[in-house]
This record gives structure tokens, C-alpha cells and sequence, in this order.
């Protein structure tokens, strides 16, 4: 399937023809690769407590997909233990969806055709990316709505207004789609995408009211969290260039977008603490813009200069790719300290799960309301004949890298 989309993805006259699609083997194996790593991830994680609530009591949109998700898990298969493939593998599909059209937008953003695979690589690597295409949250959907937006502008130089509509009564991401959108008409003077943009900033607004409460700045703590979400040598690359971009260069969606989402979200943080779930979609669809500069700062100089250039990036793709060993191999924090680690709330479930069910206990009294939740995602339901505590000597163990973590013990 990947292969058929990929044949019509067609480059301007004034850019290199892609008609090949032996050349697009080399993308579809990161993305198989990119899918692989997070399948595994599935088949080694829990649901979150969050998400269960979500699951259970939450009506709204991704949470809706993921009923439907879970739904047709247990009638293809009937074992709740495999719950979490029905629960994830639609944001799976979406964060495909994501990269195929990265990938298209790169064909069409850069001249040489191996940049077009550097940037969608980068982006399979930014460790916020991946989070959203594991967890259930309209990361994804919103990151598909503005990349799209974005291909139809650059493609046929015109705006996709359903793409913002939908992103206006989804999330209140959603905003920055309509400000980039304020702007961009602004600047290119047209008036009724002006007021159409206005008209869907106050409908975002009167939905999601992200301006609440008592003032108080959490800036340093967006900063930070943004930090961690794209790695700080890229974070910090990336805002300067999308600045350098926006301002000094011709303003496009793919720069102003981004831009605008990064802008808006520090200045909401100097008075309230900011969703960053929402915020991150459109922050993170620029790095075409980001790989472009490091490559014009790369092959604009002789080679015995680039070498603190090459180093930029050099430091960027490492702090990317740990990033990436932190989330993918966060067990690994086992191996020097048996204490739980900062992912543990994603792990467990499942296992004590599987263990009460090969015990043929099904119905079972869980004091800790919050596990029992989770254990009820996976077919183990309230009961009355059996209780379930945890313990320091339990028979059911929780195990990372076989070392124990957490047990419990059935009375």
C-alpha cells in the first residue's frame, strides 16, 4: 500500500521528477523499521492509567477510535490480553500516514532526493513524535491535519480550510492552525481567509477556553518540557532557524506554522501552565525548514571549514538517536538500579493480568483502584471471592531486565 501511494507522489517541473519507485525502497524500509520499534513497544507495554480512564469514562474523538480500536481486537481474536494492539495500532496507522506525507512534503521542499529521506528520518527520530504515535491523544490526528494542510498549499497553492475546521473542534492545538493561517493571509492579503481564520480562532477558543485560572508563568517549565520532547540541541536549532525562516525568508505554511505554535505556547505559558499534548502537532512539522539550513550551512563552505558544522549536526542526530534509547530501551535503567524508573506506570498490568488469568481468576477485589482499572481493560473485572494486594513477597511478580519491581499476592 505504502508502495502505490508513494508512485503518485510527483515533484514540480522546476524540481527533480520522482517517478521511480525502486527509489522510494530505501524510505519504505525506515518506515517498516520505524513501525517495528513501535509494535514492539506495544507488545511490551500496559495500558496507562490516564488512558484508562480515558477509555472507559472519556467520549472524546481518539479515545472513540480507540473503543473502536479494542472493539475489533476482541472479535478478531477474544484474548483481552491483546487489548493494546486494537488500543494503539490506529495511531500506528496515523504516524504512517504522518511520514508518507513528510516524505511527500520533502520531495517537493528539497532538490536532491536523499535529503527528502535525511528529513523524514529525522523526524521518525524526535522521541515526542514517537510518544504520539503510541499513546491515544490527537498528537497524531493534529500532526496529520497540518501536514496535509501543508502539502495542498504547497502542491496546489491553496488552502485546505476542512483541515483547519476539524483541527478547530478537536484540540485546542487547533489555535495555532488558525493564528498560522491569520498570519499567512494577512501577509498575502486575503481577506475572506482572514475572517475565516478569525471566525475559527474564537470557535477553538469558546470550545477549549485555553486561557484559564489565576496568572502564573510556568515558561521555564515549557521550555524545558519542549526540551525533552525534540532533545535541547535540536530544540534550540530548531526555534532559531524557524525564527531565521519566518522572518527573513518567504513565509510559507511549513515555516509559519511551527513558528506560530512555538510563540504561542511560550507567551500562554507566562500566565498558566500550558497542555503541551496540543501544542506539539504543529511545532513539529518545520524540520524540512531545519534540515534545509543545516545543509545550505554545510555545503555553502569549503570542506575544511564545515567541520564545526558537521559537528552541529553531528551532536543533533546523537542526542535524537538517545533520546530514542530512553524511550525504546528505558529498561535498561534496571541494570544499574532496581528502583522504578520514570516509565514503570506503563508496564505491569498486562503481566499481572496474564498471570491471574492462567490462574483461571477472572473476577477479583483490587483495593488499588487505579490497577484495577488498568487489569480491567484486560478482562479481569471486580469481584468479591478473591483479593488482590501488593506485597514484598508475592507469588506474581513484576520483572524488568528479572529483576523484581513490584509483586502481589492473592487472598
Amino acid at each position: 500500500m505504502a508502495t502505490l501511494l508513494l508512485k503518485n507522489i510527483s515533484i514540480k517541473k522546476s524540481s527533480i521528477e520522482i517517478g521511480n519507485v525502486p527509489f522510494h525502497i530505501p524510505f519504505i524500509i525506515m518506515l517498516i523499521i520505524n513501525v517495528v520499534l513501535l509494535l514492539f513497544m506495544i507488545s511490551d507495554t500496559s495500558i496507562y492509567i490516564k488512558e484508562a480512564r480515558g477509555f472507559f469514562e472519556n467520549a472524546t474523538f481518539p479515545y472513540k477510535i480507540a473503543n473502536l480500536g479494542v472493539s475489533l481486537c476482541m472479535y478478531l481474536t477474544g484474548n483481552p490480553l491483546l487489548n493494546d494492539y486494537g488500543l494503539r495500532i490506529p495511531f500506528v496507522l496515523i504516524h504512517i500516514a504522518n511520514c508518507i506525507l513528510m516524505y511527500a512534503i520533502s520531495l517537493r521542499f528539497f532538490t536532491h532526493k536523499k535529503d527528502a529521506l535525511l528529513c523524514v528520518g529525522i523526524f521518525m527520530l524526535i522521541p515526542g513524535i514517537s510518544v504520539g504515535a503510541l499513546i491515544v491523544s490527537n498528537i497524531g490526528i493534529i500532526i496529520f491535519l497540518s501536514l496535509s494542510l501543508i502539502y495542498y498549499q504547497m502542491r496546489y497553492n491553496r488552502i485546505l480550510y476542512v483541515n483547519v475546521i476539524l483541527a478547530s473542534i478537536l484540540d485546542s492545538g487547533g489555535a495555532v492552525l488558525c493564528l498560522a493561517l491569520f498570519f499567512y493571509t494577512l501577509i498575502h492579503r486575503n481577506h475572506k481567509t482572514l475572517i475565516f481564520s478569525i471566525i475559527f480562532f474564537g470557535v477553538n477558543m469558546y470550545i477549549f477556553t485555553p486561557i484559564h485560572g489565576v496568572p502564573r508563568a510556568y515558561f521555564i517549565d515549557t521550555i524545558g518540557l519542549l526540551a525533552i520532547i525534540f532533545t535541547p540541541a535540536f530544540f534550540i536549532y530548531y526555534t532559531a532557524t524557524l525564527y531565521i525562516s519566518t522572518i527573513r525568508d518567504r513565509v510559507i505554511l511549513l515555516n509559519l506554522i511551527p513558528f506560530i505554535g512555538i510563540i504561542f505556547s511560550l507567551l500562554l505559558s507566562v500566565r498558566q501552565q500550558v497542555l503541551l499534548e496540543s501544542f506539539l502537532p504543529p511545532i513539529s512539522v518545520g524540520v524540512p525548514i531545519l534540515l534545509r539550513r543545516i545543509l545550505f550551512d554545510i555545503r555553502t563552505r569549503l570542506p575544511q571549514f564545515r567541520f564545526k558544522y558537521h559537528l552541529r549536526f553531528s551532536v543533533i542526530i546523537a542526542l535524537l538517536l538517545f533520546g530514542n534509547l530512553v524511550l525504546y530501551g528505558n529498561k535498561l535503567t534496571y541494570l544499574f538500579d532496581k528502583n522504578r524508573n520514570f516509565a514503570f506506570s506503563f508496564y505491569g498490568a498486562k503481566d499481572i493480568a496474564k498471570t491471574l488469568q492462567d490462574r483461571g481468576i477472572t473476577n477479583i477485589r483490587i483495593p488499588n483502584k487505579e490497577l484495577a482499572l488498568r487489569l480491567r481493560f484486560y478482562g479481569i473485572n471486580d469481584g468479591d471471592k478473591y483479593k488482590l494486594l501488593e506485597i514484598g513477597n508475592g507469588d506474581i511478580e513484576v520483572r524488568m531486565l528479572n529483576r523484581k519491581v513490584a509483586s502481589y499476592r492473592v487472598f
